[in-house]
C-alpha cells in the first residue's frame, strides 16, 4: 500500500485530532463541514448553522467578506458545551467558492489565564485558613460568652428571688397598712423582681441550650394529659384578663416519647404568650391531633395579630415585635428562641400562622413512635 500524501495526512489529523478551531463556509457564510474539536466544543452539529450566528456577543460589527480581506486575527468567542463561552483568534481564507476558517487560542492567554487560577486557588486557600481561625475564636468567643452569661445569671438569681419573696410577703401581711404611694412602691418593687427572675432563668436556659447543654430526659408521655394539666395551670393566669382557655382533642394519641419537663415550658410560654397578646374576654383555643407520624399541638390567640414582615423576628433571641402586650405585661424576647430550640432538639417541627387583626397560631410537631 502506497503512503498517505503529506497533506492527505496533514487534513486528516486537523479534521480528527488537532485542537484548533477548523470550518468550511459557503458564501451564505452557513457551515458545511466542520472538524471533531470544534464540534466536542461547541456540543452539537453545526451543518448549515450561520457562523455569525454561532458567535457569542456579537455586535454587528464583524462580517465574513470584511475578515477574509483582512490578515489580521480576529478575536471571538465561541459557545462551549458548558455554558461558558471561549475565545480563540480567527484567520478566515477564501478557497473558492468556500470560505476556510481556523480558530486557535492564544498560548500567551491560556498560560496568563492558568497562572491567575492557581494565584486565585492560593488566595482562596489562605482566605479559607483564616475563615476557619476566625470561626474557631468566634466559638470560643460565644463559650465564654455563655459562661460568663450563665454565672451571672446564677449568681442573680438568688438575690433577686429573695427581692420578690420578701416583697410577697410584705404585700400579704402589711399591704393593708400602708400608704397608697408606699403600696404602689411595693407593688412595682414585686412585679419587677417577678419579671427579673423570668429574665434569668430564660437566660440561664439560653446559656445552656447555645452552650450545647440542652439535656433532654426521653420518656413515652401522656402528652394529651400533659397539654390538659398546662392549660388548668395557665387558666389561673388567664382568669386574671377574663380569658377562657379551651383544649380539644379529637383522639386518643399513643404515647410520646419526649421530655415531659421541656415540653411544658413549651406549653407555659405558648399559652402565657397568648394570655398577653388577648383581650379581657376572648377565648384561646389549645388543639391536638395526629398527622401522619407526627403529633401536632396549636394555641390560637385572638389577639391583635403579627405582621408578616416582622415573623422572621419571632425565634430570634433578644428579638421582638412591634405587637404589644394588651396589659402591659412585659417579654423577655428569648422565651420562643428557647422553644424552637427544644423542639428542634426533640426533632420536631415549630412554625406560625398569623393575620393582623385576627389573631395568631402556633404550631409544633413531635415525632410518634
Amino acid at each position: 500500500m502506497a503512503d498517505m500524501p503529506l497533506e492527505q495526512a496533514l487534513a486528516d489529523f486537523i479534521f480528527q485530532d488537532a485542537s484548533i478551531i477548523m470550518m468550511v463556509l459557503d458564501r451564505e457564510e452557513r457551515i458545511l463541514k466542520t472538524n471533531a474539536y470544534t464540534e466536542n466544543l461547541v456540543g452539537r452539529p453545526l451543518a448549515g448553522i450561520r457562523f455569525t450566528d454561532l458567535l457569542v456577543d456579537f455586535t454587528n460589527s464583524f462580517s465574513v467578506p470584511e475578515a477574509v480581506k483582512s490578515t489580521d486575527p480576529h478575536r471571538l468567542n465561541l459557545p462551549s458545551h458548558t455554558g461558558l463561552p471561549q475565545t480563540f483568534y480567527f484567520h478566515f481564507k477564501e478557497q473558492g467558492d468556500e470560505v476556510l476558517v481556523l480558530g486557535e487560542q492564544n498560548s500567551q492567554e491560556v498560560e496568563h489565564l492558568q497562572q491567575s487560577m492557581v494565584r486565585l486557588n492560593n488566595d482562596f486557600t489562605n482566605l479559607n485558613r483564616q475563615l476557619q481561625k476566625s470561626n474557631a475564636e468566634l466559638a470560643r468567643l460565644n463559650d465564654l460568652k455563655n459562661q460568663l452569661l450563665g454565672m451571672a445569671a446564677h449568681d442573680m438569681r438568688n438575690p433577686i428571688g429573695a427581692i420578690l419573696n420578701l416583697s410577697c410577703f410584705l404585700l400579704d401581711e402589711t399591704g393593708q397598712e400602708l400608704s397608697p404611694e408606699h403600696l404602689q412602691f411595693l407593688t412595682l418593687i414585686h412585679s419587677s423582681s417577678r419579671f427579673m427572675l423570668s429574665l434569668l432563668d430564660d437566660l440561664l436556659d439560653f446559656a445552656k441550650i447555645e452552650a450545647g447543654k440542652l439535656d433532654l430526659h426521653l420518656q413515652p408521655t401522656d402528652l394529651i394529659e400533659l397539654i390538659r394539666k398546662n392549660v388548668a395551670l395557665n387558666q389561673v393566669l388567664a382568669d386574671r384578663k377574663n380569658i377562657q382557655i379551651h383544649f380539644h382533642h379529637y383522639e386518643k394519641l399513643p404515647p410520646v416519647v419526649m421530655d415531659a419537663m421541656k415540653i411544658e415550658q413549651v406549653l407555659s410560654n405558648l399559652i402565657s404568650n397568648a394570655i398577653k397578646f388577648s383581650a379581657s374576654g376572648t377565648t384561646i383555643k389549645v388543639n391536638i391531633l395526629q398527622s401522619g407520624d407526627h403529633a401536632t399541638v396549636s394555641v390560637t390567640d385572638q389577639g391583635p395579630g403579627i405582621p408578616d414582615a416582622e415573623l422572621h423576628k419571632l425565634f430570634q433571641p433578644f428579638s421582638k415585635t412591634s405587637v404589644r402586650s394588651t396589659d402591659g405585661e412585659k417579654c423577655t424576647g428569648l422565651g420562643l428562641a428557647i422553644v424552637r430550640k427544644i423542639i428542634l432538639g426533640h426533632l420536631g417541627k415549630i412554625w406560625i400562622r398569623s393575620e393582623v387583626g385576627k389573631g395568631s397560631t402556633f404550631f409544633f410537631s413531635l415525632p410518634l413512635p
